[in-house]
């Protein structure tokens, strides 16, 4: 038994340092992106129906998250958090399992440090706006994918049930967000390219496609049937193919300036990571070549998937990336550590392991500072714990009643705080990427049914007066000011 806890001691260690750097974490403050996907969770799980009772670009992976992650811990920014955690460990007990099968580090202690390059990164890179955000929870599926194409393209045994399971995995995958499918395509299309040195279109066909196909059905059948029994075949077919395409032409939403900050966060925290990850690509052995293959594609096409969402270009998008560098650095780490302790030889083991614990540290020293400074900080504006919507909501919190309603255009953190979800369908979160026929609904759905109170964030006045001048005459009308705040402005229904 001893034996056994010695050889698991390092496998213990990353999982406490990985529940530790979370907990840390939990304390965060959910940001506007989360507070919206708690809202919709919130209205899912009230009997609301996705995207007609409030709308939103994003496919229902992410929502199905929060709601799960709400129905398990609660709606509290921590409850969140601690099923995130839990998402996390999970992943982290997977790469334990799945990456010693490989010869991918020389010392074998590397295959439990490697959740730590992955999961590690993202706790201690995130901020506020990045936690619980899709781009870095996809990893986790993404990473199943590619072992799973692997384990395929190794051995015949199992062949029906695992496509079947990586079929289930990329229907959850696009469910979650469809701008993923370049990378899907290119598991695939590598995967179907080594298996054709050996096999031939027919093996590909009965033993591959047709397993995937029926899982991929799976859950978008589940999908199709809540689409067709909730009436709202148009809305989807809106959202996912006709609006996309027109937000992509707002030039006015295109902003190379965040894209250059982006990547500036990116390669500052993770420049070390970056760094070990090249020599980490030379070091590729051949002996691996088709999981090395999807690896890279993962980290390539997922970079390009990254430059093609042009109206965005947020920081978080980039923790899409996480697996290809985590792994890539892994392997770099380990050829440096491996060649270094041979020239210094080490005289005792523990001497060994102090010297491997230190330089490991140094390599997330960004990582960790960051988690300082959050942690530790004076400025209360960098505190993890800090809600910067409160101060706004304060006084309306105070004065709302139960048969009031509200409406933000702004930061949907706001709905959380007072406890009262939208009634219109109408996202005020996301107005500048509104099209012309949108700002028409807007106004003809806020004429019908005005809201008790109203909150237009700074800014958020010269837009909807350039968008829809009606509404803004509308709003101005039939409101008058009731609570100016720091960060815009509350209007009570006359």
């Amino acid at each position: 038994m001893l034996q056994n806890i010695k050889n698991r001691l390092d496998v213990v260690a990353v999982l406490l340092v990985i529940i530790s750097v979370g907990l840390i974490q939990s304390s965060t403050v959910l940001g506007g992106d989360q507070s919206l996907f708690v809202v919709i969770a919130q209205l899912l799980d009230s009997g609301k129906t996705l995207y007609k009772d409030l709308f939103d670009y994003k496919q229902p992976g992410i929502f199905l998250f929060y709601l799960l992650a709400g129905k398990t811990f609660g709606w509290s920014d921590i409850g969140i958090h601690l099923f995130e955690l839990g998402y996390w460990i999970l992943f982290s007990l997977i790469l334990f399992s799945c990456i010693r099968n490989y010869s991918l580090f020389r010392a074998d202690y590397f295959n439990s440090l490697l959740p730590l390059f992955i999961i590690g990164a993202y706790y201690g890179n995130a901020t506020i706006f990045h936690l619980t955000q899709l781009e870095a929870l996809i990893n986790f599926p993404l990473f199943l994918i590619v072992w799973l194409l692997d384990r395929a393209y190794k051995t015949e045994s199992g062949l029906f049930v695992t496509y079947l399971v990586i079929g289930v995995l990329i229907g959850i995958v696009l469910l979650s967000k469809l701008v993923f499918s370049p990378i899907i395509f290119f598991f695939l299309l590598i995967h179907f390219i080594f298996t054709l040195k050996s096999k031939d279109i027919k093996y590909i066909f009965v033993k591959q496609i047709i397993p995937l196909c029926i899982g991929f059905v799976i859950p978008l059948s589940v999908f199709l049937s809540y689409i067709f029994i909730h009436q709202i075949e148009n809305l989807i077919v809106d959202i996912y193919f006709k609006i996309p395409t027109s937000v992509i032409a707002l030039e006015d939403q295109v902003d190379p300036d965040r894209l250059l900050s982006s990547l500036k966060w990116f390669i500052k925290k993770m420049l070390v990571l970056l760094l070990l990850a090249v020599l980490g690509v030379f070091l590729m052995t051949k002996k691996e070549s088709h999981f090395f293959s999807l690896i890279i594609a993962w980290g390539v096409i997922g970079f390009l998937v990254i430059l093609m969402q042009k109206t965005s270009w947020w920081s978080y998008h980039f923790q899409l990336l996480y697996v290809p560098i985590g792994v890539f650095a892994a392997i770099g780490l380990d050829f440096v550590l491996y060649h270094f302790l041979q020239k210094v030889k080490p005289s005792t083991p523990l001497i060994k392991g102090f010297l491997i614990v230190t330089i490991v540290s140094l390599v997330f020293f960004n990582q960790m500072n960051t988690l300082w400074k959050g942690a530790a900080s004076q400025n209360n504006t960098r505190l993890y714990s800090f809600d910067y919507a409160r101060d706004d909501a304060a006084k309306i919190v105070q004065v709302i009643k139960k048969e009031d309603s509200i409406f933000i255009c702004g930061n949907p953190r706001m709905y959380v705080l007072s406890s009262h979800l939208p009634e219109l369908s109408t996202n005020g979160w996301i107005l500048e990427y509104y099209l012309d026929y949108q700002w028409d609904e807007f106004y003809n759905e806020f004429k019908n049914k005005p809201p008790t109170y109203l909150f237009v964030k700074n800014d958020y006045d010269k837009l909807i007066e350039s968008k829809h001048v009606k509404l803004w005459e509308l709003m101005m009308k039939e409101y008058s000011e009731f609570d100016s705040v720091e960060n815009g402005k509350w209007y009570k229904r006359i």
